[in-house]
């Protein structure tokens, strides 16, 4: 008597289930989703390709393995769900204690993971019978996750295409020039905007971490600077501050976003803000040519100006750059098992990343990249608008007080060490920029606004104005930079805005509380002409 099930079952007709590969690749959009506003969709192309052959190739080994592939692939989402949540779960527990025992470590998650994962195997072979059934419910759930983020991500796309093919939202001509006279454009100064992002105050830098800045005050002075004792920013956000500045108007003003219940600062947008604006607009009507650099943020860097200074795609010097991994894969990686190797230490993980620069590598590259190419910017001809946005002393810290690379988590020294090397920096460049300009230029050294949550509006604000130093007045903030800087030597005459600081946070970004001055003001704004 021969039984029907003595011969080995074929598999010929299963069907390929897909979930394991939507379940693979979902990780990798949903992080993008939630990112989107900050980074470019072409950051998550490797990885995501790189999630797709893990996927392939596991859903095939476990078929191989278990020659059915109804199994195999609910074996293979299942340890996708494990692998992908190791990171999150960890960083939800990272260094608490339960019950007097120290879950928030490897050692316990990844030993309950592999209990999971044992455990797991084998209910899925007790209830093979039900592969099946629960197989399409896998399918439509993979469906549905991915449904939302690509939706997010899609929206994004669109609206950031329909702001780039409108050109600005905000008319650049929308303040008009009330000059009337004729200007020898040939003695017209070279205006420098150099951000140094996040650099307190001395007063606040003094009060918080004990640090005595008075040296670098003292040598801007030195070199012709004036610094107004109570500089405060506009607002506490870069995207705010940058887009006031350069608009010479409050962003309540003249951007159609902020409106009730919206707390979105939509970076497109912002970033058109900050790439056609009526400073630049103004300034190009003089035969003025704009020149900006790259920052790693991409709502902050200004890609069509006229010289766009980027590393190895430059006018003026290349940069070796090694194998890069970006803040998004790292952000990736962290939220996988993969977090693990964090504490192996062994020959075998330091040779396999000791030639991949990480992010905080390549921010430190990336500073001192931009230090070194401003310095070289004087000798370019004609005149010229700089735009320099330096990402220091900006988190992360990267810098010791001689420039060295050294990771620092911390504010203290980190975030003090950053101020130390940007100052031994910025002093010999502007002393270079002064005296390789044929006609003495406009620089302004200012922040977008200062590190401490509590003290983001307090911030440096140097002046060189030849001959216009008298136009500085204690509270002046960044709205009425170029306002005084174009009525100075432009023979415009706009009205200085009265200066008021309007503090938010990163959450509700629009939910503005006016901050007063934090400090004794002296000398008075010039009477309006």
């Amino acid at each position: 008597m021969t039984l029907k099930n003595s011969k080995p079952r074929r598999t010929s007709g299963q069907p390929w289930y897909f979930h394991p590969v939507l379940f693979g690749t979902y990780p990798i959009v949903a992080l993008l989703a939630t990112n989107i506003e900050q980074i470019r969709p072409q950051t998550a192309i490797r990885p995501f390709i790189v999630s797709l052959v893990f996927a392939l190739v596991l859903y095939l080994l476990t078929s191989l393995t278990f020659r059915n592939r109804s199994i195999s692939a609910v074996l293979s989402s299942f340890f996708f769900l494990l692998f992908y949540s190791y990171g999150h779960v960890y960083q939800l527990i990272e260094g608490k204690m339960f019950g007097g025992l120290d879950i928030g470590r490897h050692r316990f998650l990844g030993s309950l993971w592999i209990i999971l994962f044992i455990v797991g195997i084998w209910l899925i072979f007790r209830y093979a019978k039900k592969a099946t059934t629960f197989n399409n419910l896998l399918n439509t759930v993979s469906i549905i996750l991915l449904i939302f983020p690509l939706f997010k991500i899609g929206e994004f796309e669109v609206r950031a295409a329909r702001v780039a093919a409108g050109g600005s939202t905000v008319k650049a001509n929308s303040l008009v020039s009330s000059t009337g006279k004729e200007l020898d454009v040939n003695a017209l100064p070279d205006v420098y905007y150099i951000i140094l992002d996040g650099y307190s105050r001395d007063d606040i830098l003094k009060q918080l971490y004990d640090f005595d800045n008075s040296t670098f005050y003292t040598e801007l002075k030195q070199l012709g600077f004036v610094i107004p004792d109570c500089a405060q920013s506009n607002y506490a956000r870069t995207a705010l501050s940058i887009s006031s500045a350069l608009h010479m108007d409050y962003v309540q003003d003249f951007s159609p976003l902020i409106k009730q219940g919206d707390q979105s600062l939509d970076m497109p947008v912002y970033h058109d803000y900050i790439k056609h604006n009526p400073v630049r607009s103004h300034l190009a009507e003089f035969g003025y040519r704009m020149v900006a650099f790259e920052t790693g943020y991409f709502w902050n860097e200004v890609t069509d100006a006229d010289v766009y200074i980027v590393a190895n795609k430059n006018p003026l010097e290349k940069v070796k750059q090694g194998k890069d991994i970006s803040e998004f894969e790292v952000m990736y990686l962290r939220t996988t098992a993969l977090l693990t190797t964090d504490e192996l230490k062994s020959k075998f993980t330091q040779n396999l990343v000791k030639n991949i620069r990480t992010p905080e590598e390549k921010h430190h590259d990336q500073v001192i990249f931009s230090l070194d190419q401003l310095e070289q910017v004087a000798n370019l001809p004609g005149k010229k608008f700089v735009y320099a946005h330096i990402m220091a002393p900006h988190a992360p810290f990267v810098f010791s007080a001689d420039g060295r690379y050294i990771s620092n988590g911390a504010v203290m020294p980190g975030y003090l060490d950053a101020i130390t090397y940007v100052n031994s920096r910025v002093i010999p460049i502007l002393k270079s920029i002064i005296a390789n300009s044929k006609v003495p230029p406009v620089i302004i050294v200012q922040a977008d606004h200062g590190w401490d949550e509590d003290h983001r509006m307090e911030i440096l604000n140097a002046y060189y104005l030849p001959g216009g130093a008298d136009q500085v007045y204690d509270t002046i903030t960044p709205v009425n930079t170029f306002r005084t800087i174009f009525n100075r030597y432009f023979g415009d005459s706009y009205p200085l805005l009265n200066d008021v600081s309007y503090f938010s946070d990163g959450v509700t970004p629009y939910a503005f509380k006016e901050k007063p001055f934090t400090c004794s003001s002296g000398k008075t704004p010039p009477v309006n002409q």
